[in-house]
């Protein structure tokens, strides 16, 4: 009798801690989380609210994306900023249609401006889909490799976008034409006394080789690490981030050096077919305003 109770005991407690896994799966996968940060600069007169997000790769929150998007109006931005792999680099007909959907939908909300991941830049080769022109006729301006001066809220800032890992091009390209082409982009980008932001998915030379301590930018928008993918709590560590490996430093948050800032988001969607765990979709909250 005695053995027949702790076998029950020991059944609740599985099935307990099933249902706290399973739970916690679904939480992970579908509640839309919303991470706020704030910067003050000299630069700026007037506060700025940018709303931006990474790494969705064709997921839908709702029917035609609407409690994703019902959750960026309510933060009211004045600029919308898409940091990459939005799209899969094997999307098929029916998801970028869909991904297109959504941002015109963004662009109805505010200014949208698409900063390229590694699934897109993988369509440059022949862009065979059209993808920029379909993401340009959807009222996002693409900025790869360019920039834009832009006034918001009366502010002059320089926009630009850039996918990889300046200063060293090499690890994504050894093609010497566009080495020099990502060169020549950021050379002339920084040239501005207009606040700098830079939509930059992959986010491995500002923080894990250590160039927010040495190339002046006020801020940097990035993703691509899905957050680890698995997190840890309490510890708030993530498992594994591409080309960094197992426990990365830097999987979320606010990185402040001496010469840059950078606010890395954990993303939208899972990684390598693995789904996220303590680790939920994140729409990230920026508040810029002027330094007192």
């Amino acid at each position: 009798m005695k053995k027949k109770k702790v076998l029950r005991r020991l059944l609740a407690i599985l099935l307990a801690l099933l249902l706290l896994g399973l739970g916690e799966l679904l939480w992970s996968n579908y509640h839309l989380a919303v991470s706020s940060y704030s910067l003050s600069s000299e630069k700026l007169a007037a506060p700025v609210r940018i709303v931006f997000l990474s790494d969705l790769h064709g997921r839908e929150f709702g029917k035609d994306n609407s409690r994703l998007l019902a959750k960026i109006t309510a933060q009211e931005p004045d600029l919308i900023a898409l940091v990459g792999d939005i799209f899969n680099e094997d999307a098929e007909a029916a998801e970028i249609d869909a991904m297109c959907g959504f941002i015109r939908a963004c662009t109805e909300i505010a200014p949208t401006y698409f900063g390229l991941g590694n699934h897109e830049t993988s369509y440059l080769e022949t862009d065979a889909a059209g993808l920029l022109d379909r993401i340009r006729e959807a009222g996002a301006v693409v900025v790869n490799d360019e920039f834009q001066d832009i006034t918001v809220n009366g502010n002059p800032i320089r926009l630009g976008g850039y996918m990889g890992y300046y200063p060293y091009p090499h690890m994504m390209t050894h093609d010497p034409e566009l080495i020099q082409k990502e060169k020549d982009f950021f050379g002339a980008f920084k040239r501005t006394e207009s606040f700098k932001l830079l939509l930059n998915h992959i986010p491995t030379g500002w923080l894990d080789w250590g160039f927010i301590h040495k190339d002046s930018v006020d801020l940097v928008l990035s993703g691509h690490y899905h957050g680890g993918v698995i997190r840890i709590p309490i510890l708030e560590q993530g498992l594994y981030a591409p080309y960094v490996g197992k426990f990365p430093p830097y999987t979320k948050g606010m990185f402040v050096g001496s010469k840059a800032t950078c606010i890395l988001t954990t993303g939208m969607a899972g990684s390598y077919g693995l789904p996220r765990f303590f680790n939920p979709p994140e729409i990230c909250v920026v508040e810029l305003y002027p330094k007192d």
